[in-house]
């Protein structure tokens, strides 16, 4: 964590980057994703598990501001490499596993989306990265109501061919109050 502080005759600003992470492992195979379905850890409604980001907040019932996300992942194809990040105030639940359609509740507690466009990701030999933007306004702010913890789940926004057991790692830019 990055710590600085100004004082002038105003009095001291704090303020905090954080950069909480969160991986999940996709499923065993290579089933092409079409536009609009989730991607998860299971094939299964019930034990697909959101990407939990804890420490978003510096102290519990705290706010923050979430200025950027990157992507990364294990396999290096990134033909139809688009994605989503939807993000949670409280952890939501889907209708359908990984490679069904994207539909899980929690509208009231929708705090915003990073798009990940194919253009943007950079092939490494161990993997591809990219850097998200915001698709619902610079930065996507939270004051959180209780804990210091917000939900995330990824979708497709291109026809994507994934890696077998591929991981995606989450790491959000916060700048903490």
């Amino acid at each position: 964590i990055l710590e600085s502080s100004t004082s002038g005759e105003s009095g001291i600003t704090v303020g905090r980057i954080a950069n909480p992470s969160a991986s999940f492992t996709r499923p065993n195979d290579t089933t092409a994703y079409a536009v609009g379905d989730l991607i998860a850890n299971s094939t299964t409604a019930g034990s697909v598990t959101p990407i939990s980001f804890a420490g978003i907040a510096r102290v519990a019932a705290g706010a923050a501001a979430i200025i950027k996300a990157r992507l990364s992942k294990t396999g290096t194809g990134i033909v139809g490499a688009a994605f989503e990040l939807d993000l949670f105030s409280a952890s939501p639940t889907v209708t359908n596993g990984d490679n069904g359609a994207y539909l899980p509740n929690q509208a009231a507690n929708f705090l915003g989306t990073f798009q990940f466009g194919t253009t943007n990701f950079r092939v490494f030999s161990d993997g591809a990265s990219c850097n998200g933007i915001t698709a619902t306004g610079y930065p996507i702010t939270v004051d959180l109501s209780s804990g210091t913890t917000i939900y995330g789940l990824v979708r497709a926004a291109g026809a994507y061919v994934p890696t077998a057991q591929e991981v995606f790692t989450i790491t959000l830019e916060v700048e903490q109050e």
